[in-house]
């Protein structure tokens, strides 16, 4: 079974399950010792309802669209096209649409 793991995690998915699977009348402090862990971190495993880590990426992104990028991506998600394809249909058929120096070549038949 692989298992991915943070680089500096100290426990496994088993040593996890064993400190949730202990009665609570075993306080945080006796696993500490019992696991050569940190009281904070044995009290985090105790409270999660799994045992795999959690993830590092941004939950939110900070990060505000322009009206022009919002339609892009409503598009994407509208065709389901790679963004290769999403921008040969853009070109080919909103900027031939338009003047201007972004407007694709014609096109000879």
């Amino acid at each position: 079974m692989n298992i991915q793991l943070h680089k500096n995690a100290r426990t496994t998915p088993a040593i996890r399950l064993e400190l949730q699977s202990q009665p609570e009348s075993v306080s945080d402090r006796e696993l500490a010792e019992a696991y050569h862990l940190n009281r904070h971190t044995v009290a985090k495993w105790r409270q999660r309802k799994g045992v795999e880590d959690a993830s590092h990426r941004p939950q939110r992104l900070h990060a505000t669209l322009s009206t022009a990028q919002e339609a892009v991506v409503a598009l994407r998600e509208t065709l389901l096209l790679p963004l290769d394809d999403l921008l040969a249909v853009t070109r080919e058929f909103i900027l031939a649409l338009r003047p201007g120096p972004l407007s694709a070549p014609p096109r000879r038949v």
